[in-house]
């Protein structure tokens, strides 16, 4: 069957180096070739996919295809609809590891790949036509409308993959502050500290991950300490704002806790003292994954049902509130706009679906940042 591999630093022309573009074998381990030139081409060719995450998300998707494909002895490049609709429908069902089907906005993701991927081999001529057709669909009333959408003339209407399942977006969930306080209840001084950073900045798990010793300045006095992070989605770098209470505590725990850690594992013996500031129980460093697993445990013990990402969402609505809040005494501020800054959106349209969060749940409205860290305290 295909497998999925990652490559390790490789460098291009120019001097920079690139690392963990997925590469797919077959059986037999030989290169799918096809799959890994668009994979290739997505992550050194094409300017406006840069994030690793999303080469993986691409890489996965292909993976799963392709484990289809070899299932059912067909053909990459001799297949059509109902091909690609019996594999959409066999998403749909329950899985045997869950219970349950993947989720639809998962199956969609899915789907949009595997026609990015045969519209760039009709294009570069490994194959005629692509195996699918096209419908013209009406966009979701609960997606955010764009600034030109007074002159958009197609009437809010778009064309996509007509094997794609319709799918309602659901409102991000914030978590109250009770709630994370029985979350953090029984966390371990690192874990605590993990999910302290992630709902006072809003980073997600790759950029907890991607934390080091080198972030944690000495405060001057000030409340909050700008922090430059730069493993981020998209590479965009971007200031997170700390509270200086967090970071203080952070520094103890480096000095009370991780350097334990450090000198009784083989790491420091091996001469190699690592610079990402949160480490496993065995000195290495943690990993996204382990990251959203280790929360998504702590949240189940404690009877909430959360991901790691809902602290970025928990974070986004009570400082939008904030904002809000501020922006009553001081009409310069642009709550939207400052906010999309602090969560390094691209699109200030993604930013824009908090506006409902704290339209719609009443929970939020009276929640502000200072209510969020007191749930710390």
């Amino acid at each position: 069957m295909a497998q999925l591999l990652f490559s390790t630093p490789a460098f291009r022309p120019d001097g920079s180096s690139v690392e963990n573009v997925p590469i797919l074998l077959d059986g037999g381990m030989r290169l799918i070739e096809p799959a890994c030139a668009w994979l290739m081409h997505v992550a050194l060719v094409r300017g406006r996919t840069r994030s690793p995450q999303t080469w993986r998300t691409y890489g996965e998707a292909l993976y799963d295809w392709w484990q289809t494909l070899e299932a059912n002895g067909w053909e990459w490049n001799d297949v059509g609809p109902s091909e690609l609709a019996a594999y959409r429908d066999q998403m749909l069902q329950p899985r045997d590891d869950t219970g349950r089907p993947l989720a639809r906005s998962t199956i969609n993701g899915r789907l949009r790949t595997i026609g990015r991927f045969y519209r760039w081999s009709v294009a570069n001529g490994l194959m005629p036509q692509v195996p699918f057709a096209s419908q013209e669909i009406a966009l979701s009333r609960s997606r955010p409308r764009g600034f030109l959408a007074h002159i958009d003339a197609s009437g809010g209407r778009t064309v996509a993959n007509e094997l794609t399942v319709r799918h309602v977006p659901m409102l991000p969930r914030p978590l109250a502050p009770e709630a994370i306080r029985r979350i953090l209840a029984g966390m371990s001084v690192r874990d605590r500290l993990i999910v302290e950073w992630a709902v006072t900045t809003g980073i997600r798990r790759m950029e907890v991950a991607g934390l080091t010793l080198r972030h944690l300045k000495r405060s001057g006095g000030e409340p909050m300490i700008p922090v430059q992070i730069d493993e981020t989605k998209g590479g965009r770098s971007r200031i997170i704002y700390p509270p200086a209470p967090l970071v203080d505590r952070t520094r103890a725990y480096v000095r009370e806790e991780r350097t334990v850690l450090v000198r009784r594992t083989s790491v420091r013996r091996a001469g190699r003292d690592p610079d990402a500031l949160f480490l496993t129980g065995r000195g290495q460093p943690m990993k996204p994954r382990r990251v959203g697993a280790m929360f998504t445990a702590a949240a189940e013990a404690a009877g909430v049902t959360a991901t790691f990402h809902a602290l970025r969402h928990t974070f986004a609505a009570a400082m939008l509130r904030f904002l809000q809040r501020e922006a009553q005494t001081n009409p310069e501020l642009n709550p939207l706009l400052t906010l999309q800054v602090l969560l390094g959106h691209a699109d200030l349209a993604t930013t824009a679906v908090y506006l409902r969060v704290v339209e719609t749940d009443l929970s939020v409205i009276e929640a502000s940042v200072d209510d969020l860290y007191a749930a710390l305290l």
